[in-house]
């Protein structure tokens, strides 16, 4: 018999409370972050309606003790907070809505002084609905008329077998290198450590105390309201003072050179101090450092006379550094990996029958998910060798976003190279001379393909990895956290389109999603996306050289610093840190400083031990300021939309 066996955590029980919650979080979400545009509540890593849903299960198990005997319910409120951490991600902002904007802004925002309409009739009918009244009716709105079911069943039905192929066979990706990464570089997984500190069961070990039974944890969420407490109060009445968002230096570097430090600013962000806390060092370090060298060469480059706009283009050496990423950890676990594959071609299998996904399934799904995806781009109209450039640069990215959240558990949803994954593959097609159909009509889909790499296709492969993490240490069959993530993924799209679509048919796409009269923020993206396309064609655009140049920088860099670590034990620099730099550090890199600074403070003066004792202090930093902010507040926005728009809070 085994000594820990995996116990069952799939029930009726549990597929009920994952269905409540799953429509009380959309319909919250609908309210706060679609209708009013305040708290985008969903967008959180984790997302806060099923963070929310995790305490009150935790609570309701410490209050009635009689249900956490055995440890069943700790399995089923564990396998309730994944199953929504994969629907929400799908139903928020960056999933299905970003999409909607981008398929349906082109017909709509035709105009003689466009060819929006040219490049609209480009794309296959299953794309977005063609009918004039239903595109004028999604952005007007209307009532009194029917659903148009027909026009959306195509549409529907394509981008929601692409969006699971995607995201299943991401799943596929992450279980070839968790194994890896878990058992021989022993990586920590923090996001899912924190679901299961917070989960209601007796502790295993005395440190493993449950979160909500520390005194500690309590101070945290009290330091957390207090930040937060400040800023709520400041929106009801204007004249209490408050602590603030964020400090803004761009206003006192007006002058020349010191222009050449801008963009730079001070974001005070509660969640990201308190679980950066959990992150290695050397990564904390990394980013900071590396986000104000790059202001550093944008000074030093104006005192030296160079004046280019963009320099010195972050956001490509961040992808450079990404792409770095990607090949050093394929070379990394190249042996592991090359047991898999002799295995899927007959070779000798290892014991993996617990694994829910064994490796030659992973191995084939990865596979097969890649060719079905470059397949559908190619069927919408883009070049086949685009298609698979794109394809493997996404995959690529979430490989490496996969590895910052198993490696540091930051809890930031962007910081991916979104738009510039797009712009890396355009950059190596250029345009000249006069464009045949078939050209436009690549760049036609590929633009709208441009949603891709905006949603959150990374973010529910690491909630995937995560779950198998906690599948592990909590002994829930790996099969039935399969199935509960694929539930949250059905929930998610099925909720996601039922939401978004109503609204949009009741009050019209162009006054929601923080729209005015012409569309919210997903159309202002998609809108650029197409004026960015029709420069293009029109201009006959050559390869950006700079942008092209700074990539190859970032990959260098990437390169030089995985070389140094591997010859030099203390070489203080982690590549992750460059690539988080790059692509999200201006609004994140002051709180991972402070970070940086109290757990170095800490582990100099207290060592280890002290380090440990004060872990739940810094957790309760930031569970307070999700269920503050993110939760209470976010309640506010849905019903008080004037108040909440004067504390506006995105958990990006």
């Amino acid at each position: 018999m085994e000594p820990n066996p995996r116990q069952p955590a799939l029930s009726w029980r549990t597929v009920t409370l994952t269905v409540l919650f799953a429509v009380l979080g959309a319909l919250w979400i609908r309210k706060a972050s679609l209708l009013a545009f305040t708290i985008l509540v969903g967008e959180g890593t984790p997302p806060v309606p099923a963070l929310t849903a995790l305490v009150l299960l935790a609570a309701v198990g410490f209050a009635w003790h009689a249900l956490t005997r055995g440890g069943r319910w700790r399995r089923e409120a564990l396998l309730v907070y994944l199953s929504l951490t994969t629907c929400f991600v799908t139903v928020d902002a960056n999933g299905i809505r970003q999409l909607l904007a981008s398929t349906m802004s082109l017909r709509y925002f035709a105009a003689p002084e466009n060819d929006y309409q040219s490049y609209a009739d480009l794309l296959p009918a299953w794309v977005a609905p063609t009918d004039e009244g239903v595109v004028r009716r999604f952005f007007e709105g209307g009532e009194g008329a029917g659903f148009p079911w027909r026009a959306w069943a195509a549409p529907v039905l394509m981008w929601s077998g692409a969006f699971l192929v995607l995201t299943l066979s991401l799943m596929c990706m992450g279980a070839l290198f968790r194994g890896p990464w878990a058992e021989h570089e022993r990586l920590a997984f923090p996001l899912a450590e924190l679901a299961l500190r917070l989960a209601p069961d007796p502790p295993e070990r005395p440190l493993d105390q449950p979160l909500l039974r520390s005194p500690l944890f309590w101070v945290g969420v009290g330091v957390a309201a207090i930040y937060d407490g400040s800023n709520i109060a400041h929106a009801f009445s204007p004249q209490v003072p408050a602590i603030g968002q964020v400090y803004d230096f761009n206003r006192l570097l007006t002058e020349r050179p010191w222009t050449g430090l801008q963009p730079i600013s001070m974001p005070f962000r509660p969640e990201i101090v308190g679980l950066g806390y959990l992150v290695p060092v050397d990564v904390l370090l990394s980013v900071w450092t590396c986000f104000l060298l790059f202001r550093f060469e944008g000074f030093f480059a104006g005192l030296a006379g160079y004046s280019i706009g963009g320099f010195p283009f972050e956001a490509a050496q961040g992808v450079g550094a990404y792409v770095a990423l990607a090949g050093f950890l394929l070379w990394a676990a190249r042996r592991p990996l090359a047991a898999v594959v002799r295995s899927a071609c007959g070779g000798p299998r290892r014991d993996d029958r617990e694994e829910a996904i064994a490796g030659p399934l992973g191995l084939w799904g990865t596979v097969a998910g890649l060719a079905l995806m470059t397949a559908f781009c190619v069927l919408m109209g883009v070049s086949p060798l685009r298609a698979l450039g794109y394809m493997v640069l996404l995959y690529g990215c979430s490989l490496v976003y996969m590895r910052v959240r198993a490696q540091t558990g930051l809890p930031i949803t962007y910081i991916v190279p979104r738009e510039d994954m797009h712009w890396t593959i355009q950059a190596l097609v250029p345009t000249s001379g006069r464009l045949s159909r078939a050209e436009m009509r690549s760049e036609t889909a590929f633009t709208v393909l441009q949603a891709l790499c905006r949603m959150t296709f990374p973010q529910l492969a690491s909630y995937e990895l995560e779950g198998f993490r906690i599948g592990d240490r909590a002994r829930i069959r790996q099969g039935h956290i399969a199935v509960g993530l694929a539930l949250g993924l059905v929930l998610g799209l099925g909720l996601a389109y039922a939401i978004h679509l109503h609204a949009a048919h009741d009050y019209g796409w162009n006054v929601i999603d923080g729209g005015t009269t012409e569309g919210g923020f997903r159309t202002v993206n998609a809108l650029t996306s197409y004026a960015e396309l029709e420069s293009r064609v029109r201009n006959r655009t050559p390869l950006p050289v700079s942008t092209n140049v700074a990539r190859l920088v970032g990959l260098t860099l990437t390169l030089a610093m995985v070389v140094l670590r591997a010859r030099f034990l203390r070489f203080p620099l982690n590549p992750l840190g460059l690539a988080i730099a790059g692509t999200f550090g201006h609004s994140v890199w002051f709180a991972i400083f402070m970070a940086w600074f109290w757990k170095t403070l800490i582990l100099r003066l207290g060592g280890a031990h002290t380090y440990r004792q004060l872990t739940p202090l810094f957790i309760g930093v930031a569970m307070g300021h999700f269920l503050i902010a993110g939760g209470i507040w976010g309640l506010v926005g849905a019903f008080s939309e004037d108040v909440a728009r004067r504390y506006l809070l995105w958990f990006a």
